[in-house]
């Protein structure tokens, strides 16, 4: 696995078609989620990433990589925020309720702040890392410790889980934990591997 510093530093070289596939592959769908917390819908969404993913493509050679945590989710941030607004902005026209809808869209981010945004965008690279966490282990453990973390995470209790998978409530605890300690190993290798 690439770490980040080095995926950010092979996609500075616009030939290396490998590496641009790894970007897009990893960062793509953490782009349409905050570009969808912006209360645009879905197939707007899905050619605002794209844009931004061709602006992403001209502009990343000139980032300047800083080991500051979150930097480039910082830049990204800021570029996404850009985008919307310049999409709001120039797609407004098509019709009346678009024009209308567009205009509440692009006032409410002209007056959220950029602590706002970025805070939109961290919790949902925290939802993005988890669910990309949770279908990297999907084939590490058996069924049963997966249907019994499910069930955990939807407040059954460990005697019901027990007996709706006719495993001991000991077992039970112990598969709990052995998904936890998985998700949170895959969950701090995904934050190391992408910014």
């Amino acid at each position: 696995m690439n770490t980040r510093y080095t995926l950010l530093e092979r996609v500075k070289n616009r030939t290396d078609e490998d590496s641009w596939k790894d970007f897009v592959e990893a960062y793509r769908p953490y782009i349409y989620r905050v570009v969808r917390r912006m209360n645009l819908n879905h197939e707007d969404s899905e050619d605002l990433s794209q844009s931004i993913l061709l602006v992403l493509w001209d502009k990343i050679p000139t980032f300047e990589f800083n080991f500051r945590t979150g930097a480039f989710r910082a830049w990204l941030c800021k570029l996404v925020r850009n985008r919307v607004l310049n999409y709001l902005k120039t797609h407004n026209r098509r019709s009346a309720k678009l024009q209308d809808e567009a205009e509440c869209i692009a006032t409410s981010l002209n007056s959220m702040p950029l602590g706002d945004l970025e805070k939109i965008a961290k919790e949902e690279w925290e939802i993005y890392v988890g669910n990309k966490a949770w279908e990297m282990i999907q084939e590490e453990v058996d069924e049963k410790a997966r249907e019994a973390f499910k069930l955990s995470m939807q407040n059954v209790s460990s005697e019901e889980i027990s007996e709706k998978l006719g495993i001991t409530v000991g077992s039970v605890y112990v598969y709990k934990q052995r998904v936890k300690d998985k998700l949170k190993e895959k969950v701090r290798h995904l934050k190391d591997e992408y910014l």
